[in-house]
């Protein structure tokens, strides 16, 4: 059987107000077209289709359409869990109409899906509690497919300790995933292929600045040795960087995003993993390399006439650019402007000024007035001047916080004298 494990999209999602969705839709047809070139028999998608609980239309449009391919015509199962960003009940919605097509929707930890046969042969011959078992056409074996949606307190409905104490949180939670995931491996058979899949942090996986954490201080974090060791393969989702889990006792991988979704992943190779697998044999990996949408670029520049050299080049102008600028006083709006007109992709600029005039306005800027430090603090941080909506935000939101304290004080007087 060959597997094909993809993860992370986050569909919807924006680079600074961006959009990626372009960047997106060309992923997905890549993603397609390597299932075909690969035979694939099976697509697993580990969490994190959406980037928000409600997504924009269009992203909803995408996630469907990517289904209805992927599976080609109910021929090839797919699988797909909820991760942290996603809405179980979004996730699951389609279920019903989504057996025809050979596609499991799994919002849930431990949610059982019907058993049934879809139009092009895809058959879910048993299931249970966060499991099921499928018959694929062109395959002889079936594939034991464990799912583990991710498991929040929330989403498990279960209150796993009632201290706060982060060292307890950790234990408790990783040994509560390890007791799952250990009675899901119970129904991996010798003449089947074993998978399991879910949305989780692996204490020592690399991070990036593009997720949104799932664990409270490594609260949620669970131990590599809490993973089934009679998997074929273990597919994970959350993190973004494309990496394997040092000490699983089973082959395990988090496939990544296929875009990078901030600039600490410049560097990164996106990937989607094919797995090999037959019953009584390990698996066998080949990672696929995923070069999609626009490159992202740390560019730093020591003049303005040095990017405008660089925005000449036609291949430097098809990336999205964090620029830093040296310049001896703060870029005026003209100069933001013409740095966008240059460079559309341009999403974040910063100037990096002389140390002696940095210096300079710091030591007096404490005399200053309030309104006149932010002015100051947001040229420093933008490289212009501020809108003055932004200014007057900032206003608004001080008073506010100085008017909260004077009732807090108040009230907290009432009371001492009660």
């Amino acid at each position: 059987m060959r597997i094909l494990h993809t993860s992370d999209w986050h569909l919807g999602r924006t680079l600074e107000g961006s959009s990626r969705l372009a960047e997106q839709r060309e992923f997905i047809n890549t993603l397609c077209d390597l299932a075909e070139a690969e035979d694939v028999h099976l697509i697993l998608v580990t969490g994190d289709v959406f980037d928000t609980f409600n997504p924009p239309a269009e992203a909803e449009n995408l996630f469907f359409s990517a289904l209805e391919r992927l599976c080609r015509g109910g021929r090839r199962g797919v699988v797909v869990i909820a991760g942290n960003h996603d809405s179980p009940e979004r996730i699951r919605a389609a279920s019903p109409l989504a057996l025809d097509h050979g596609i499991c929707l799994v919002g849930y930890p431990l949610e059982e899906l019907p058993l049934g046969k879809g139009k092009g042969g895809v058959e879910r011959v048993a299931s249970g509690p966060g499991w099921l078992e499928l018959k694929i056409p062109g395959c002889e074996e079936h594939a034991v497919v464990g799912t583990l949606a991710y498991p929040s307190e929330a989403r498990l409905n279960e209150l796993l300790t009632d201290t706060l104490e982060e060292e307890i949180m950790q234990q408790a939670y990783s040994e509560r995933v390890k007791a799952l995931l250990r009675d899901l491996s119970r129904h991996f058979r010798r003449d089947t292929i074993n998978l399991l899949m879910s949305h989780l942090y692996i204490a020592g996986g690399k991070e990036s600045d593009s997720e949104r954490p799932i664990q409270l201080g490594g609260a949620l974090a669970v131990a590599p040795a809490a993973l089934p060791e009679t998997a074929h393969y273990i597919a994970l989702g959350h993190l973004h960087r494309p990496q394997a889990i040092e000490g699983a006792p089973a082959p395990c991988r988090y496939a990544g995003s296929p875009l990078a979704y901030s600039f600490s992943e410049a560097d990164h190779q996106k990937e989607v993993v094919l797995i090999e697998a037959q019953p009584g044999a390990p698996a066998i990996l080949k990672r696929l390399p995923i070069t999609c949408g626009r490159p992202l670029k740390i560019w730093q520049a020591s003049s303005l006439e040095e990017f405008f050299n660089w925005c000449q080049e036609e291949r430097n102008l098809h990336c999205w650019v964090d620029l830093e600028i040296e310049a001896s006083e703060p870029l005026s709006p003209r100069d933001i402007a013409e740095i966008r007109r240059r460079h559309p992709g341009v999403v974040n600029i910063r100037v990096r000024l002389p140390e002696t005039l940095v210096s300079f306005r710091e030591a007096y800027r404490a005399f200053l007035p309030l309104k006149e430090q932010f002015r100051l603090f947001a040229v420093r941080e933008l490289g212009s001047e501020p809108p003055q909506e932004l200014v007057d935000l900032f206003l608004e939101l001080v008073n506010t916080e100085e008017v909260s304290e004077e009732v807090f004080n108040e009230d907290l007087q009432k009371g001492e004298r009660r």
